[in-house]
């Protein structure tokens, strides 16, 4: 009977062992990144008020942003004027909502997206709005944990 332990380890043999090996931590790398997903940090620099215009990668979604930028809604004014313009591949749409619960606050129907160049004037009613923070949000599945939410504020003297 031969003992395996006393042959030679051939180069095909290592060449899989490596590679499985080399495999194996990609795929725990990114079960990782799926399962533990990094925080968003919210608000990628500056504040927006009225008027404000959101592109779609200013707006959060890409790998290298910290989320939109804050929008101050002035609630002294009735309306705060939005152009939304998709510079990306994907659909997208427009949603403010309760900071607390998630609750639909302002903005575009869950089912009302944004498709490629496509760019959307909206009008937000502030006077509907309480004072206090919000989100605004993109509604697509996965965007909003993908990097597209940024503060919304209603305060007084934006």
């Amino acid at each position: 009977m031969r003992s395996l332990a006393k042959k030679p380890l051939r180069a095909d043999a290592a060449a899989g062992i490596g590679a499985g090996v080399v495999g194996l931590f990609f795929i725990i790398a990114i079960w990782t990144n799926l399962v533990f997903p990094a925080p968003v940090a919210l608000g990628g620099g500056g504040v927006l008020t009225d008027p404000a215009s959101l592109r779609e990668h200013e707006w959060g979604f890409n790998q290298f942003s910290k989320g939109g930028p804050e929008i101050c809604a002035n609630q002294t004014s009735l309306n705060l004027n939005i152009t939304l313009t998709n510079t990306g591949i994907n659909f997208h749409g427009f949603q403010v909502i309760r900071a607390d619960t998630g609750a639909f606050v302002a903005g575009l129907n869950k089912t009302d997206l944004l498709a490629r160049g496509e760019t959307r004037h909206i009008n937000v009613d502030v006077s509907r709005i309480a004072p206090g923070s919000y989100y605004y949000i993109c509604p697509v599945a996965g965007h909003r944990q993908k990097g597209m939410i940024a503060p919304f504020v209603v305060q007084s003297g934006c």
